[in-house]
C-alpha cells in the first residue's frame, strides 16, 4: 500500500503542535500528534504504534482534519467512551 504523505501549511502545523503540547483533552492531543508524525511521511500502522490507535483510526483522522482542520479532531458530542 502506498503511503500519502500529508503536506502542512506553516500555520497547521503550528496549530497541531499547540495542540499536541496544551490541547484541552488527551484524544485532541494524540489526533494532532498523528497527523504531525503522517506529515513527517510515517506510515499509518507505525503512528498507530505511537499513538495507540489503529491504522485505519489514523487514516480516519488524518481525513478528518483534511476535511475540517484542527477543528474536525476534536471528538464530536455523543461519541467517546460514556462515564
Amino acid at each position: 500500500m502506498k503511503n500519502k504523505l500529508l503536506r502542512l501549511t506553516e500555520s497547521g502545523g503550528k496549530e497541531l503542535k499547540s495542540g499536541f503540547h496544551s490541547g484541552e483533552s488527551h484524544c485532541l492531543r494524540m489526533h494532532c500528534r498523528a497527523i504531525l508524525l503522517k506529515s513527517e511521511g510515517l506510515i499509518s500502522a507505525r503512528i498507530g504504534e505511537q499513538t495507540e490507535m489503529t491504522a485505519r483510526s489514523v487514516n480516519g483522522w488524518v481525513k478528518r482534519f483534511e476535511s475540517g482542520g484542527i477543528k474536525g479532531l476534536r471528538t464530536r458530542p455523543g461519541q467517546g467512551a460514556s462515564q
